[in-house]
C-alpha cells in the first residue's frame, strides 16, 4: 500500500477532479440541494469503492471477462445515445434539455468541407459557434458519417484502449471508465446531448500522453515523432484553453529527449497549431468567434474585477510555468496532474467571482461553467488511477 497520508491526498483528489465538472449540471436540474447531495453521495460511494469493491472486483473478474464487459458497456452506451439523443437534440422547448454544441460542429464543419468561412453562422439557440479550427478538422469524419455527436462515443472507446495500456490492465482501465461514467455526470450528459467538449477533453490528452510516449521511445528523434507532433498541433488548435498546457508539454519533452529534439518537433506542434488557426483568424479577426466567446466567459465579471479576462489567463501562465520548472516533474503522472491543475485554475476563479456575484454557491451560471472543467478532469483522473493501484508509468526524466 502508499503510505497513508499520500494515498489519502490521491484519494481526495480523484474524488474532486470526478466531482467538479459536474457540479454545473446538476445544479442546473436539481439546485444547490441537489449539489450538496450528489456530492455526498459521490464521495461516499468512491470512498467505499476504493476501500471494498474495486478490490473485489479486480480479484474475481479475470482479464478474459473484460472483452464481453466493455463490448457490454459500450453497446449500453449505444443505445442510451440513440435512445435520449434524439429527444435532448430535438431543439423543442421543454422537450429536450439539450445542447447545441453539436449543431455548431456540424454547422461551422460541413462550412468548411463546402469551402465557406465556418465561423458566421449560428446555432438555433442564435449562439456563435465556439470550437476552434482544430476541432473542426478532427470532426470532419463525424460529419461526413451523419453527425459530429457520434465522436464521443469513439474517443471513449480510444481512452479506454490508451487505459488498458497505461495501466498494464484491462480491469483498471474498465474500472476508470464506469467510475468516470457513473460518478461524473457530465459524462453522460454530454454524450447524450452530442456537445464535442467530451470528446475535445480526451483527444487533447491522448496526444499529449502519444506525443511524450513516442519522443521517449525514441532516442534521437526521427519520422516517428512527426504525426504525434502533428496530431498534438490539431488538439491543442481545438480550444484556446489547451494553449496553457505548452509549458507542461515543453519540459516533459525535454526531460525524455533533451533540447535539440524537443525544440525541433515541438516547432513542428505551434507551426501546426498556428498554421491551422491563424488563417481563419486573419481572414476576419472580428468574425472570429471562437476568440470572442472564449473572452466573453470571464468577460462576465468585468464590474467586479477590472480586466478578468487578461489577469486570469496571465496568472494561469504563470501556473503553468512554475510547474513546469520544477524538478519534482518526474513521471508521466505527475505531467498530467500538472495539466489539470492549470487546466482548472480559471473554472475556479470563474466559480468563486460567480458564487459572489450570486451571494451563493454557483457552479452553473454563465454557460453551465463548472463543465469547462471536464478536461481537468480527464487528465486529473488519468494521473491517479496509477497511483491508487500503484501502477508505475514511465519516466519522463531520461536521467530518472
Amino acid at each position: 500500500m502508499v503510505p497513508s497520508k499520500s494515498m489519502n491526498r490521491v484519494v481526495v483528489g480523484t474524488v474532486l477532479w470526478l466531482l467538479i465538472p459536474s457540479l454545473g449540471v446538476v445544479q442546473k436540474f436539481l439546485g444547490i440541494a441537489g449539489v450538496v447531495t450528489y456530492a455526498t453521495v459521490a464521495s461516499l460511494i468512491f470512498f467505499a469503492g476504493y476501500k471494498r469493491g474495486f478490490r473485489a472486483f479486480t480479484s474475481r473478474v479475470s482479464e478474459k471477462a473484460v472483452p464481453w464487459l466493455v463490448g457490454a458497456t459500450f453497446l449500453g452506451l449505444a443505445l442510451i445515445f440513440l435512445v435520449v439523443y434524439p429527444v435532448a437534440d430535438s431543439g423543442v422547448p421543454g422537450v429536450g434539455p439539450g445542447s447545441d454544441r453539436d449543431e455548431a460542429l456540424n454547422i461551422a464543419t460541413t462550412q468548411l468541407l463546402h469551402g465557406h468561412y465556418p465561423y458566421y453562422q449560428k446555432t438555433y439557440l442564435g449562439t456563435p459557434i465556439t470550437p476552434m479550427p482544430g476541432a473542426l478538422l478532427l470532426a470532419i469524419p463525424f460529419v461526413l458519417i451523419g453527425n459530429s455527436a457520434y465522436q464521443n462515443l469513439f474517443w471513449l472507446f480510444v481512452f479506454f484502449l490508451f487505459a488498458k495500456s497505461f495501466l498494464k490492465s484491462g480491469r483498471l482501465a474498465l474500472l476508470l471508465l464506469w467510475t468516470i461514467l457513473a460518478l461524473s455526470p457530465v459524462v453522460l450528459h454530454a454524450l447524450v446531448t452530442g456537445g464535442d467538449y467530451l470528446a475535445n477533453s480526451l483527444y487533447v490528452m491522448l496526444f499529449v500522453v502519444w506525443m511524450v510516449s513516442a519522443t521517449l521511445r525514441s532516442d534521437h528523434g526521427g519520422p516517428g515523432l512527426l504525426a504525434p507532433a502533428v496530431l498534438l498541433g490539431i488538439g491543442l488548435s481545438s480550444r484556446l484553453n489547451f494553449a496553457t498546457l505548452l509549458p507542461l508539454i515543453f519540459s516533459a519533452l525535454v526531460r525524455v529527449a533533451g533540447w535539440k529534439t524537443t525544440v525541433k518537433y515541438f516547432a513542428v506542434t505551434c507551426a501546426t497549431s498556428t498554421a491551422i488557426t491563424l488563417p481563419f483568424y486573419l481572414y476576419d479577426p472580428q468574425g472570429f468567434s471562437p476568440l470572442l466567446t472564449s473572452a466573453s466567459k470571464l468577460g462576465a465579471f468585468q464590474s467586479m474585477v477590472p480586466l478578468v479576462g487578461i489577469i486570469v489567463p496571465l496568472v494561469t501562465g504563470v501556473i503553468s510555468l512554475a510547474l513546469a520548472l520544477q524538478r519534482a516533474n518526474r513521471d508521466l503522472t505527475i505531467m498530467l496532474r500538472n495539466c489539470a491543475i492549470v487546466l482548472v485554475f480559471p473554472i475556479l476563479c470563474g466559480i468563486v467571482l460567480a458564487s459572489v456575484q450570486a451571494g451563493r454557491p454557483e457552479f452553473y451560471y454563465p454557460d453551465s461553467f463548472a463543465s469547462y472543467s471536464l478536461p481537468a478532469m480527464v487528465f486529473g483522473v488519468t494521473a491517479a488511477w496509477p497511483k491508487l493501484f500503484k501502477r508505475s508509468t514511465y519516466s519522463v526524466d531520461h536521467n530518472s
